[in-house]
């Protein structure tokens, strides 16, 4: 089980070793004072104590759950948050998280004095907290929403002492000192709406909203430990950390540094640029804007709770930033050991806030492995679009590539690659891969399908700062950094900040025909005309030469019920069978036997005026195409071929990687065991979902864009402009020509917070 796996071995890793839990050194929390705002009479009410489950990974959701408090609080009050992590004393190494056992030792930590409120991480307030801390508790020691569920909690302190003493909570295990306060009777019922789970958030009722199915946590803090999946709050999270971004918020920064920030201190005074770069990191800052910064040797030495300010202040220094950083062998001496994945999360947040700057992070492990990571402006070149042989894959990369273009005001570079699968696999596999030449300075590639996409992978490359979009089913798994992946709902695969989902392949809309209108004169001038688009046989779908004629023959009648003039129009793969097809339609129907590079296809004319349409079921495109028109049309589903061994172990991974398994609280588990195995093929593209379409035509059906043929088709329906909605959101994702509203970046816009004590 990976999960067990990991959990055993941070029990056996020296935590000065471990990149996620770092040596606990700490006897007191951290505390973050709230205080009360200006212009505000104080309250006679005692200050709101809250403690916080906190550890090195979830550095998002701690300020996130900051700005929470911050946002709902009464402003008049005081608010004491203490920030529990890393604190000494106690045996970490089998706990799921690294704060578990922490929450049994805040009536010590509270002197055994007054109330406090006990809050994990990864929860966010909807209301103000001091209404939480003014319940009434009667004789409870403790309340919570149920007598297992410690992860909210008003505590009395003073009641709670004999059964949370100092020395047994330090010993004993979550569940032995739950049930030693049941036993004593201690526990009190809290209102559910203070800890509503996941899907139990109900908008307007809920107060405080916990995210505590690990492998749905927006913020994604694991990636090595958990495949992520969307959560069902939606924008909840999202939503507040741009909030927070918008107000410059900053629990711990130059004015208000950390208790460790001495020592750094100390260190940048032995440094030959150590004056420059207290400069920079000093209270009252620098106005000087630098056009390059380069840092080497800095990050290694910055705590965890100063490295968020320090980048905020070098981001809005310079307009280029390069950070060089190799981690150290292990912890100690001033020097803190993180992962590639914590340094790429806590850029971004920066560079979020300033989306001017330019960032490269040159990354090296203790064992030497080297990572570039990129970010900030694209640059300022074209946009490159690689082609090769499949027209649906080509037509939803142009579509993409164009559609950026016009949006950034740049030129579209089209570049065909001349090699097949097979001459690509075998130069990867000779160390010679064949790959086209393109731009240095384009702001990013677009790619459709299997080939296309390595190709584009293998140019990222040999070009760090290269931004990449990737689309279709076989365009493998979200590039660690500099990429997004644009896929189809139906293929099931898991959630990623960085893959843009859709409900259909993107296309540009309905082009103009080349197609000359004298060769369809006939069909043109008909006073009713339909038209079907056909494919053919493929990997998932069959079209015999039976089920072609008996297709033929069901498209004449239909076209003859409706007195209409019927036009056929095949792709490549309808020529097996097209001859069948044929013998299945009337005299007087249309039929046209694709020819490549013909310019009198009428594709596009069938699509622009036919009154009514089918569509054979197995090709995304011509959906696609279909749904472009704005009006309904009819689905004419072929017959899948039936199931292979390895296309039913496809289905069980696929349908094993999101089955949840629920605990005794009613909470789904964390993810593990196969279902963790499943859900990492599915991410990392070594196992695909099966290819069922029928998914997708039960989608469409219940949108009301299409009906299955022998139906009436659904009447005309407002176009939902996807391709311009994934194109702002890849804008934003790979910062091409960014526009964002402008972001407060004064630290003293919360200069109520008082320094960590």
């Amino acid at each position: 089980m990976p999960l067990l796996a990991q959990r055993i071995l941070n029990g056996l890793v020296p935590a000065r070793f471990s990149a996620n839990r770092p040596p606990a050194r700490r006897t007191t929390p951290d505390r973050i004072v709230l205080g009360v705002r200006p212009g505000h009479r104080p309250s006679s009410k005692p200050p709101v104590r809250i403690y916080l489950g906190t550890e090195r990974g979830q550095f998002r959701a701690e300020r996130i759950f900051l700005w929470s408090v911050e946002k709902n609080r009464d402003p008049s009050r005081i608010y004491e948050i203490y920030l529990m992590r890393d604190l000494k004393g106690f045996q970490r190494g089998f706990w799921l998280t690294g704060f578990t056992n922490y929450r049994f030792a805040i009536p010590g930590l509270a002197g055994f004095q007054g109330r406090a409120i006990y809050n994990d991480a990864d929860q966010v307030y909807l209301t103000d907290p001091g209404k939480l801390f003014d319940t009434p508790m009667d004789k409870a020691g403790f309340l919570s929403i149920n007598d297992r569920d410690t992860s909210v909690m008003l505590i009395d302190c003073q009641r709670m002492a004999e059964a949370w003493n100092d020395h047994d909570v330090r010993r004993l295990s979550r569940k032995a000192l739950e049930a030693r306060a049941r036993q004593a009777g201690l526990w009190g019922a809290l209102d559910n709406s203070w800890n509503a789970r996941d899907s139990e958030y109900a908008p307007g009722q809920s107060q405080l909203v916990h995210f505590t199915t690990l492998h749905t946590q927006p913020w994604r803090p694991f990636p090595d430990q958990f495949v992520y999946f969307d959560n069902p709050t939606g924008d909840l999270w999202p939503s507040l950390e741009r909030e927070a971004d918008a107000a410059g918020f900053m629990p711990v920064s130059a004015t208000r540094p950390s208790r460790d920030w001495a020592s750094v201190n100390l260190y940048l005074s032995s440094r030959p640029d150590g004056q420059q770069l207290q400069g920079l990191l000093g209270p009252s800052g620098s106005d000087e804007r630098h056009e390059r910064l380069v840092i080497d040797n800095l990050f290694e030495h910055i705590p965890d709770q100063d490295v968020s300010w320090v980048l905020e202040r070098l981001f809005a220094s310079c307009r280029r930033l390069e950070v060089r950083l190799r981690e150290p062998a292990w912890q100690g001496q001033g020097q803190y050991r993180r992962t590639p994945y914590y340094w790429v999360q806590q850029f971004r947040q920066a560079g979020r806030r300033h989306p001017h700057t330019r960032w490269h992070l040159a990354h090296r492990s203790s064992l030497g492995r080297r990572s570039h990571f990129t970010g900030g402006p694209a640059a300022d070149g074209p946009i490159t679009v690689l082609l090769h042989r499949k027209p649906g894959h080509n037509q939803q990369a142009r579509a993409i590539a164009q559609a950026l273009a016009h949006d950034t005001g740049r030129s579209v570079h089209e570049q065909v690659i001349a090699s097949s699968e097979a001459g690509f696999v075998l130069g990867r596999l000779l160390g010679r891969p064949r790959l086209p030449a393109i731009d240095e300075n384009s702001a990013c590639v677009v790619a459709g399908g299997w080939l296309p996409c390595q190709v584009a992978r293998r140019l990222a490359g040999r070009n760090p700062g290269l931004r990449l979009v990737l689309a279709g089913r076989k365009a493998g798994p979200v590039p660690q950094s500099g990429g997004v992946v644009v896929q189809c709902r139906h293929f099931g695969l898991p959630a990623d900040t960085c893959r843009i989902t859709t409900r259909l392949p993107l296309n540009a809309g309905l082009g103009e025909t080349e197609a000359d209108p004298n060769t369809w004169q006939d069909w043109l001038q008909s006073e009713r005309r339909v038209a079907a688009l056909i494919g053919g046989s493929s990997r998932s779908h069959r079209l015999s030469t039976t089920e072609a004629q008996a297709m033929g023959e069901r498209l004449s009648a239909w076209a003859s019920q409706r007195s209409s003039r019927l036009l056929v129009v095949t792709s490549r793969r309808t020529a097996p069978v097209i001859d069948h097809l044929a013998a299945g339609l009337g005299k007087d129907d249309l039929l046209y036997r694709w020819q490549g590079a013909d310019k009198n296809n009428p594709y596009a004319l069938a699509l622009a005026r036919a009154d009514e349409l089918a569509v054979s079921g197995e090709s995304e495109s011509m959906l696609a195409d279909a749904a472009s028109r704005g009006k309904g049309f009819l689905i004419l589903p072929l017959a899948e071929r039936g199931d292979t061994p390895w296309r039913r172990f496809c289905g069980w991974v696929a349908e094993k990687a999101v089955r949840p398994r629920f605990n005794r609280r009613g909470s789904i588990r964390p993810q593990q065991g196969l279902t963790y195995l499943c859900a990492r093929a599915l991410e990392r593209s070594w196992i695909l979902p099966p290819r069922r379409l029928q998914r997708l035509h039960e989608l469409l059906y219940q949108a009301g864009l299409a009906a299955p043929f022998g139906q009436s088709a659904p009447a005309t329906f407002k176009i939902e402009d996807e391709l311009a909605e994934t194109v702002v959101r890849i804008r934003q994702l790979l910062e091409i020509d960014p526009e964002f509203s402008t972001v407060t970046t004064q630290e003293s816009k919360h200069d109520q917070r008082q320094p960590l004590a």
